[in-house]
């Protein structure tokens, strides 16, 4: 309720045509609260982050590449999709159903989410070889905020017969667990448990699980699964072979019976007595690791408690925080049939997409981290050599269907440029938020809207011979006289075909802003600058959270470099590095930086084909040799083919790619 001293302020406030506060937003529009709900810092309306005042707004798709469709007839079917670039900005993308590439293909169409976000702890979990899995920056009440924007728009465009899985752990979960009672309030509620084995040390109680919530809509699929019962030690005995001692075992399961035989010590020399004290001295309790040929599948833990009997098996992509395709093809029976679309916005290593590829959904997985781009594009890849979801000791075997890889926010302007006219004003309209609503005034046609504003995109094509400049500008004052209402005109055209240095000109009491490709920051216009998301220096911070404000074009950074073969190794080695990312999009401290300290990350293909490239390698900076001003990456000669693709990646997220023949 306004007291009358706010009241007779707001009205001084509207006789003198000023701005009123965000503060009384909330209480000129108040909203209706449901019987609970969680209140916290920086929470917003869920109308106004639809209505994109939050400064995150749709972005138009741009393709890059297109994989496994060589024939003509597949070129109009429907493509698996691994996009890089905001998760947001990509949710509100598919909400606004605008996008050529997707419109009406996926909003509305989506029959499971399933997210894997990073957990928003101080600590520094570890990925079981060791790497560090994230250390989080995002905190508290900013991390609720930052998942429940991604969870409001995911409900948009989820299928009202679908369902999504959100994976935590107990640090963030109880929060996130009203959250989503707030937004899927009408959806059936399910806990999943998942026991990943005991982490921790003995000072306190170890932690054992992490937790999955499941929300299904009530006419959602839902395919129950087979239990997953108790294994029982059935039978065993203790024998060696050339390969060392091991044990075999009956187990008898909800599966049935099956006999393992478990190495336990790999001297086939050692005595019968001494194979048993090495296998149960080497860690705290005893330990049976479970393998088939040479590839360990499993490990069982003697005393752990009932049902916690934990499967590791999976192709290791080295991604910290990777989950079992095990878990995910439980997840991806239970909620969807096959053809069925399934989305994951926190893409990491892709175990939802190749999953989902291996049991014939159809999928689309995003991320805003290099390292997960090219691990997720490799994967899909190479999926046939991977194993089978129902027999692990066979490789699937099949090509993956046709998918593309695709660019949000972070653009080739090259390929922009290239497109035909009319495809290229779908493209700058959507960065520029322009309605593509054809309107006259005056006798002069504009190409659309800026919210009320008329919009002109500039045929850079057709006036090969012209710029947008000063005769330009009176061309269109003198058609359109005083008639514009808004006294500001919007002229969308590529930076080198505009003859103004300022952002805009006036002319007539008309302002005619500049929308350049690439684009300059025009404060006035927008809520928030635009910021990219910097790309980690350490694969520790591989699931740092971030976000983006708008949209970057791909500016190459300069590298001098060279290679030699030493020692049976080849060595690449860095002499000079810098980024032409411009100063004005960096913070205080970037701009300080210079030379090496603008490098990400180096990913490398030791045997490029030529046509795909399929990541073997990625060195982040804290993680290559800094020797003599110089720095220094080794590869061993043996795995590497007759050319090596290297992919520099900036701390800005710019690429440059180079091809060495060996």
């Amino acid at each position: 309720m306004l007291s009358k001293a706010e009241k007779d302020y707001i009205i001084e406030l509207l006789d003198k045509g000023e701005l009123i506060p965000e503060d009384f937003k909330y209480k000129l529009f108040p909203t209706e609260h449901e019987e609970y709900e969680l209140a916290y810092a920086g929470k917003m309306r869920k109308e106004d982050l639809l209505a994109d005042e939050d400064g995150s707004f749709p972005m138009p798709l741009q393709i890059e590449k297109v994989f496994n469709s060589q024939e003509e007839a597949l070129c109009n079917e429907w493509k698996n999709m691994i996009v890089f670039g905001d998760n947001l900005q990509m949710l509100k993308t598919i909400n606004k159903n605008e996008d050529p590439l997707i419109k009406d293909k996926v909003k509305g169409k989506v029959k499971l989410i399933y997210i894997d976000p990073p957990f928003a702890t101080s600590d520094d979990f570890q990925s079981k070889d060791g790497a560090k899995a994230y250390a989080d920056k995002k905190k508290g009440a900013e991390f609720i905020e930052y998942l429940r924007k991604r969870l409001i728009v995911a409900k948009e465009i989820l299928s009202d017969d679908g369902t999504i899985y959100v994976h935590l752990d107990s640090k963030m979960g109880h929060y996130i667990k009203i959250l989503m009672d707030e937004i899927f309030s009408s959806f059936d509620f399910s806990e999943i448990i998942w026991v990943c084995g005991l982490m921790g040390s003995g000072d306190f109680f170890p932690k054992a699980h992490e937790t999955i919530y499941c929300y299904k809509s009530k006419t959602a699929v839902f395919n129950p699964q087979n239990r997953l019962g108790l294994s029982k030690r059935i039978t065993g005995a203790l024998a060696k072979d050339d390969k060392g001692w091991y044990y075999t075992r009956g187990r008898e399961s909800s599966g049935g019976m099956n006999c393992l035989k478990t190495y336990i010590c790999s001297d086939p020399n050692c005595s019968k007595e001494q194979a048993i004290e090495f296998a149960n001295s080497t860690r705290k309790q005893p330990v049976w690791s479970v393998w088939i040929g040479k590839k360990e599948i499993a490990t069982e833990y003697n005393d752990f408690p009932v049902g916690t009997y934990a499967y590791t098996s999976q192709d290791s992509t080295g991604y910290p925080t990777q989950k079992p395709e095990q878990l995910l093809k439980r997840i991806i029976q239970s909620s969807t049939n096959e053809g069925d679309l399934v989305l994951d916005f926190f893409g990491g290593s892709g175990t939802t997409a190749a999953v989902a590829e291996k049991l014939g959904r159809r999928w689309i997985t995003c991320d805003m981290g290099k390292l997960s781009f090219y691990t997720v594009q490799k994967r899909i890849l190479q999926i046939q050599d991977s194993r089978d979801l129902n027999k692990i000791t066979k490789k699937y075997g099949k090509k993956a269907r046709p998918f593309t890889t695709l660019s949000l926010g972070n653009y080739d302007l090259k390929a922009a440029l290239d497109l035909e006219f009319d495809k290229y004003k779908t493209f700058v309209s959507g960065l520029f938020n322009v309605d593509l609503i054809e309107n006259q005034i005056g006798g002069y046609t504009f190409d659309g809207k800026k919210e009320d504003d008329p919009v002109i995109i500039f045929n850079y094509d057709y006036h090969k011979d012209s710029n947008v400049d000063e005769l330009f500008i009176q061309g269109v004052s003198e058609r359109v006289g005083d008639r514009i209402k808004g006294g500001r005109v919007y002229i969308v055209a590529p930076s080198t075909r505009v003859d103004f240095i300022t952002d805009y000109e006036e002319m007539k009491g008309t302002r005619y802003y500049f929308l350049k490709i690439p684009y300059q920051i025009i404060r006035e216009l927008h809520q928030k600058e635009f910021k990219k998301f910097r790309q980690p220096r350490s694969k520790n911070n591989v699931n740092t959270l971030d976000e983006s404000i708008g949209f970057s074009f791909n500016r190459t950074p300069k590298v001098k470099s060279s290679y030699e073969i030493k020692n049976k190794q080849v060595k690449i080695i860095i002499h000079e590095f810098s980024s032409e990312e411009p100063r004005s999009s960096k913070t205080i401290e970037e701009k300080f930086l210079s030379g090496f300290d603008l490098l990400s990350a180096v990913f490398v293909d030791k045997n490029y084909n030529g046509e795909e490239f399929i990541m073997t390698d990625s060195f982040f900076m804290d993680e290559i040799d800094y020797i003599d001003d110089k720095l220094v990456i080794s590869l061993n000669e043996k795995s590497i083919g007759d050319k090596i693709m290297v992919v520099y990646t900036d701390i800005f997220g710019n690429d440059l790619t180079e091809c060495f023949s060996i």
